[in-house]
């Protein structure tokens, strides 16, 4: 009852309980990111490897011919073996083809087929996208929680725990920024790697006269 009594008269002793039980949470959290960070840029990396000079504007536009020759003779799937050829080097063009069917050649299947990629390609972009946020939110969190114990210790002398919360407020700011760098750069390269990817679908689709 004191307790409640005490807090209740005390406002500011809620909040600095509250962000004290912050401290380890946020902690957990910014560690969870950096393994989630670390691991979306091996990703990143097989990925552009994997599209490393595989892409070429003379085979697209022959494969893309080579579906409108299909196409006007009513040959459907070798018209999708053409365009699959034509956007095998594109993660989002063989998405793409692979959705197609041999009676979605209609301009609103294609328009909405094209949505669903460009759809999962902003999924997967949110995903990085999350760590250039939350990377220095939590980072700047992890720096101010420890700041108050900080000062209490140096009000009372205590070396030990001002230099105990200091390193943990410096770690944390240090390790949120990294996660907010590592997100930025695998979504810049991204959003323009798949950018091309869906202008590379519509250019292959125009070519088909689709």
């Amino acid at each position: 009852m004191d307790t409640l009594v005490y807090y209740a008269t005390h406002p500011n002793a809620i909040i600095y309980a509250t962000a004290s039980a912050l401290l380890y949470p946020v902690l957990i959290a910014e560690i969870a990111l950096l393994v989630f960070g670390v691991f979306e840029a091996g990703r990143f990396t097989v990925e552009m490897i994997g599209r490393w000079r595989k892409r070429s504007l003379s085979a697209l536009r022959e494969s893309a011919l080579a579906a409108r020759t299909a196409l006007a003779e009513g040959r459907r799937e070798d018209a999708i073996t053409a365009l699959s050829a034509a956007l095998k080097h594109a993660r989002y063009g063989r998405r793409f083809t692979q959705m197609l069917g041999v009676d979605d050649f209609e301009q609103h299947h294609l328009i909405k087929l094209l949505s669903e990629v460009e759809g999962q390609a902003a999924r997967r972009l949110e995903r990085t996208r999350m760590l250039i946020r939350f990377g220095p939110i939590l980072g700047l969190m992890g720096t101010l929680i420890p700041i108050s114990p900080a000062l209490v210790g140096l009000a009372q002398g205590d070396v030990q725990t001002l230099s105990d919360n200091l390193v943990i407020a410096f770690s944390t700011t240090v390790v949120g920024l990294l996660i907010g760098g590592i997100g930025y750069g695998i979504s810049t390269v991204r959003e323009r790697v798949y950018t091309r990817d869906v202008n590379d679908i519509e250019y292959a689709l125009e070519i088909a006269e689709l």
